[in-house]
């Protein structure tokens, strides 16, 4: 398999962190001496796609993979990955921290994903909340009273699109 677009660590992260050697006892699945390429890819991708699983919903990818933090925390995360991949028992050091970072129930990936932390020096993405007009009339109710709320409203221009409802026989014009 080869390693996605964009990854947040690298196999010489990995060996830095696990040690070249320890790599090479997980990977080596045809006993050559050498950790086999394919392992390791598979590992760095799946821990992008599960950083990318929580984080992305706030961030861009772009932003994300100059993090320092979500450096560190994908190196962790396909370093667990890689330990486990034969069934081999993980780490203490390598579990605890893997809790930390991806808990499902209170996991720092998990408060990134609802808003409660924030990636320090990652810029959050340019539309993270729903967009809507303060103002449309639907012309089937002829009796309605047409408000405007101002806290709501600016004549600011915006990048955003309208969504516009339809009914069932076409548009509301």
């Amino acid at each position: 398999m080869t390693l996605l677009a964009t990854v947040y660590c690298t196999e010489a992260e990995l060996n830095r962190y696990l040690s070249s050697q320890g790599v090479i006892d997980f990977a080596d699945n045809d006993d050559d001496g050498s950790a086999d390429t394919g392992v390791v890819d598979d590992c760095i991708n799946q821990a992008t796609e599960e950083i990318d699983l929580y984080a992305r919903q706030r961030y861009n990818q772009s932003d994300l993979s100059g993090s320092t933090l979500i450096n560190r925390w994908a190196v962790t995360i396909a370093a667990r990955f890689l330990c486990q991949r034969r069934g081999n028992v993980v780490p203490d050091v390598i579990e605890r921290e893997w809790n930390r970072i991806a808990d499902p129930d209170d996991g720092i990936l998990v408060r990134i994903s609802k808003g409660l932390m924030q990636l320090p020096n990652v810029p959050l993405r340019e539309s993270l909340r729903p967009t809507f007009s303060n103002l449309k009339i639907d012309r089937r109710y002829n009796y309605s009273t047409v408000r405007v709320t101002r806290p709501n409203s600016s004549d600011a221009p915006t990048k955003m699109t309208q969504d516009a409802l339809e009914d069932l026989n076409g548009s509301f014009d």
